[in-house]
This record gives structure tokens, C-alpha cells and sequence, in this order.
């Protein structure tokens, strides 16, 4: 329910006007997933309780993903993803809040490469990023694909010298997110 009010005040920040409604879209479905390669076990994890905006208009994006959403194949890796790197009680969500640049025609179909330039929050640190990714744009909705490397230090996150072989210091972020035009109750 937290998330939920979080998500929504993200939400009417960014996107007050009501005139802007047509050309905010929400996400319909996605994923974001991460991976690390190390020596003694990969990490992989998914998590498809995406919450996410788009103002085509403005070019901005926010979304906001439940830390405790990840899925692993080990229950205990997801219990010590929790428990002791993310310490999902304290900071239960990760979210980013920016804008996507690069010359993109949301009305017209296509691929277009793009750049997203925002502030990433995940265990209460807050960075400034610069990522590239991919728009779709089809005629009705669109999707937004990316991937980019989070470094755990960079947000606080430690790894106990005991296991520094099954933790790699770097993360793989994956995110496909599907977009379908706002509507907003009346």
C-alpha cells in the first residue's frame, strides 16, 4: 500500500495537468531483471511489479519497482537479497524519476534510440544516472527496453568479505516495459 501511494504522488507530481492526460501512458506490463556472473554462482533475479509513467508530451518517465518483488530460483538468495543487501523492511522500493532525450516521434511507429538522464533511488541513496535505451513506438502503445550496469557501492550496498566471490560488485539491469495510453477515471 506504501508503494501504491508512493507511485501515485510520483505520478501527480509530474503529471498535474489534466490537459497532458492523452499523452501520459502507464505501463501495461514489464519486467526488470538483474544478473551477475561470479566464480561461484550466478545471481538472476526478475520482478514484473513495475509500476511506471510516461508524458510523451514532456518526455518524462518515472517508475517504481517493490524491492521485495524480486524473484530468484533459490528461496534463501532471495531471503539474503532482502534481508541483508537490500534490507527491503527500511527501503522497500527502488524507483527512478527523469527524462527520456533523443528525437522521438511518439506517433509515428518506429525504433528510436534514446537516452534516459534522471535520479535512480534504490537503498535510500539517490544517483544521478545516464543510461541508453530503446524505444518502440507501434501505433497504440509502445515499450521501452534497456540495460546498464549498477555498481552496489554507489548505493551503499555491502558485500560481507565472507562471500565476496558469490557477489559480483557490479549488476546487469535488464527493464522491457510495455506502455498503454492513460486513462483517467472519471
Amino acid at each position: 500500500m506504501k508503494n501504491l501511494l508512493v507511485a501515485s504522488l510520483l505520478f501527480f507530481s509530474l503529471f498535474s495537468s489534466s490537459k497532458i492526460f492523452a499523452q501520459v501512458f502507464k505501463s501495461n506490463s514489464g519486467e526488470i531483471s538483474f544478473f551477475s556472473k561470479t566464480p561461484m554462482e550466478n545471481i538472476d533475479a526478475h520482478n514484473t511489479s513495475v509500476n511506471s509513467f510516461v508524458n510523451t508530451t514532456k518526455k518524462e518517465i518515472v517508475f517504481m519497482v517493490p524491492v521485495r518483488s524480486f524473484e530468484f530460483k533459490k528461496k534463501l538468495m532471495q531471503e539474503h537479497f532482502n534481508e541483508n543487501y537490500m534490507e527491503s523492511d527500511q527501503f522497500p522500493s527502488a524507483s527512478f524519476s527523469g527524462n527520456i532525450q533523443g528525437d522521438i516521434d511518439f506517433s509515428k511507429p518506429g525504433i528510436y534510440q534514446v537516452t534516459a538522464i534522471g535520479k535512480l533511488k534504490m537503498h535510500g541513496v539517490e544517483k544521478e544516472i545516464t543510461e541508453k535505451g530503446k524505444i518502440t513506438v507501434a501505433e497504440d502503445h509502445f515499450n521501452i527496453e534497456a540495460s546498464f550496469n549498477v555498481l552496489l557501492k554507489d548505493y551503499q550496498i555491502e558485500i560481507p568479505k565472507i562471500v565476496f566471490q558469490n557477489i559480483a560488485e557490479s549488476m546487469q539491469v535488464k527493464l522491457n516495459i510495455n506502455y498503454i495510453p492513460y486513462k483517467k477515471d472519471k
